[in-house]
Order: C-alpha cells, then sequence, then structure tokens
C-alpha cells in the first residue's frame, strides 16, 4: 500500500477525491493516527510521507542525541510518581475554550521524511527537522493547517477523544474506567494493546488541551499498564531537564513521555530503538511457490527498512499550544 492509497482510506466514497480534498485528507492523517494495530505500521509510514505535505520546512538536519538513558525506577516508584503526578495536574489552573473557538497547537517533528526507506539507521543517520501548526475547533467540527503557507480548513470526518476536545471533556475520570473506554475505543490485536493505549495516552496529551480530572485520570491508567518506567533524571530533546514516562513498544523502540520536571506539562516525545530491528513487508508481485506434496509457501518478506539499537526513531517537541478565536491566529 503506497501513501496515496492509505489516504483515499479516509474518504467516505471510492471516488477519486479532488487535489483540494487530498491536501486535506494529508492534514487529517496527522492528526489521527490508523484506529486498528493491523495496519499500524503502514500508517505510520503514510504519516510520515503525508506531513511533507503540510509541514514547514526549516532546511535543517538534526544529528541525533539520545537523553535521560534507561529508566531505573522499578514499577512500584514509577506508579508513585504517576500519582504524584496525577494528584498536582488536577491542581493546574483551567480555562475551558468556548465551542466556537480552537485548540492551536506548533510541533517541530524530527524524523527521517521518505528517507528512511531501503536504509538501515544508525545514531549517525541525521534526522530533518520541520514544524507543523494545527488548529482544531474545540466542538471537533473543523480541522485548520497550513499547505504551502495558505490556511486551509476542512471537515476531520472521523475523530476520536485524542484530537477531539469535545470528545475528550466526556472521557471518564476514573482511571479504569478510562482504560475500558480505551479499550472499546481502539480495537485492536490483546497482544498489541498496551502498546497501543500507552501511544494513544501521549497523542491524547500531545495534540489537546486535557482538562484535570481527565488529565489526572490518564497518569492513573498509565500506573495500571505494565512495564511503565519513570526516569525522573532525564533530559528532553532540547537538553533541559524533563521527567520521562516510558514503555518498550514492539519489542524495539522505547517510547518515552516527556514532561516539565517541576509543573509536568507535556514538553513531546522520544522513541528510541533499544534492540536491532528489521521492518520486513511481504513482497508485491512475488508468487508463493510449491513444494513437492502441494504445500504453498510464501516468499520471504523483504526488508524495508531498519534500525541500529541506540538510534533515535522519531522526535516531537511540542513548541506552542493555546487557544485561540479563528484558525490561522497563534496564543
Amino acid at each position: 500500500m503506497n501513501d496515496m492509497e492509505t489516504l483515499r482510506e479516509a474518504f467516505d466514497t471510492p471516488k477519486p477525491p479532488s487535489p483540494a480534498v487530498q491536501s486535506a485528507a494529508r492534514a487529517a492523517l496527522l492528526a489521527r493516527a490508523a484506529r486498528h494495530r493491523p495496519k499500524r505500521r503502514w500508517a505510520m509510514r503514510a504519516l510520515m510521507v503525508a506531513a511533507s505535505a503540510v509541514v514547514i520546512a526549516t532546511g535543517a538536519t538534526v544529528v541525533q542525541v539520545v537523553g535521560g538513558g534507561e529508566p531505573t525506577l522499578p514499577a512500584a516508584n514509577a506508579q508513585v510518581v504517576l500519582a504524584r503526578i496525577a494528584t498536582a495536574v488536577q491542581k493546574k489552573d483551567f480555562a475551558p475554550p468556548r465551542e466556537d473557538q480552537w485548540i492551536y497547537t506548533e510541533t517541530r517533528m524530527q524524523s527521517y521524511g521518505k528517507g528512511y526507506v531501503g536504509k538501515r539507521l544508525t545514531p549517525q543517520t541525521p534526522l530533518t527537522s520541520t514544524v507543523e501548526e494545527f488548529w482544531t475547533r474545540a466542538d471537533g467540527k473543523r480541522v485548520g493547517y497550513k499547505v504551502d503557507g495558505k490556511l486551509m480548513t476542512s471537515n476531520p470526518g472521523d475523530q476520536s477523544p485524542e484530537n477531539n476536545y469535545a470528545m475528550l471533556t466526556a472521557l471518564p475520570t476514573d482511571p479504569d474506567e478510562l482504560l475500558a473506554r480505551f479499550r472499546e475505543i481502539h480495537q485492536v490485536n490483546a497482544a498489541d494493546q498496551e502498546d497501543w493505549i500507552f501511544e494513544r495516552f501521549e497523542v491524547t496529551l500531545h495534540q489537546n488541551i486535557v482538562p484535570p480530572a481527565q488529565e489526572a485520570a490518564i497518569f492513573q491508567a498509565m500506573a495500571k499498564l505494565p512495564d511503565v518506567k519513570v526516569d525522573e533524571s532525564a533530559v528532553d530533546i532540547e537538553g533541559r531537564p524533563a521527567l520521562s514516562v516510558s514503555r518498550v513498544i514492539d519489542g524495539w523502540r522505547n517510547f518515552e513521555i516527556l514532561l516539565d520536571p517541576t509543573t509536568y506539562a507535556y514538553r513531546g516525545r522520544r522513541e528510541t530503538a533499544v534492540a536491532d530491528h528489521e521492518e520486513r513487508y511481504p513482497q508485491q508481485g512475488v508468487e508463493m511457490f510449491t513444494l513437492k506434496d502441494g504445500t504453498p509457501v510464501p516468499s520471504p518478506p523483504r526488508v524495508e527498512w531498519s534500525i541500529e539499537k541506540g538510534t533515535v526513531w522519531q522526535l516531537f517537541t511540542r513548541t506552542a499550544v493555546g487557544v485561540v478565536d479563528q484558525a490561522g491566529q497563534q496564543p
């Protein structure tokens, strides 16, 4: 599947979309990930390709720096820290937006773009830095983004609470009920479910402004997921002291949520390979062969790309967030 095939899945009918609608779909892909885990790796590729259509390129490359080291707190202590965070965020000042207002986010993404296909990624492989501005109406009915510097808005289509403030405010504030709700929303394979939910919690913190009660429930729910670690001596993407909440995803990448160590405000995300990994896909157009006894044998998958242990996979820094009255405005 290529990126345009992934984009077409966003439309209700098989009629080929217009160029304007394709641009809107690319932006919408940035705001929400695939709902079904089996398609997730393809969705990740499409998200990175789609990003090039709507981000503002800085023209710079970034040498990878992995900060913070391996989290050392055992699970019990991680639960204590997460409980402390939950208590603190419940007390934060919060002014809810009106339904007609817009939630603005600006994010700097450092990734390989389309250049990683067919390559082996190492700590010496440079990352390309891009910046994205995004607006979402608080009632969830419109999204705004820039294409070639021009502001565009569109109907976002199907959404989930991660990127829809109206839906987010309706989420349970009890952590067990919140976990149950996310499992209901995101029906994925049982083996992948805990990984996926942890990632969706990060997306919620990243792409929205979160009411204190729901934010506290998110951190309390994280404490109930297995193998979640906390590092209070981490360093964020900018080299500042940070608090890292992490979990190893898919068995090879350490997925870190980076927080301000004092206020616990969300800062960004870092994904680092903790093991050598090869991403394999079926070979397109290669037929199966048959053994002498008639048993069909599929052709071996080809290696799409590989990554070396210790290599940063992706970095996201949220550089601005706030509430504005119109799409196109900044806080």
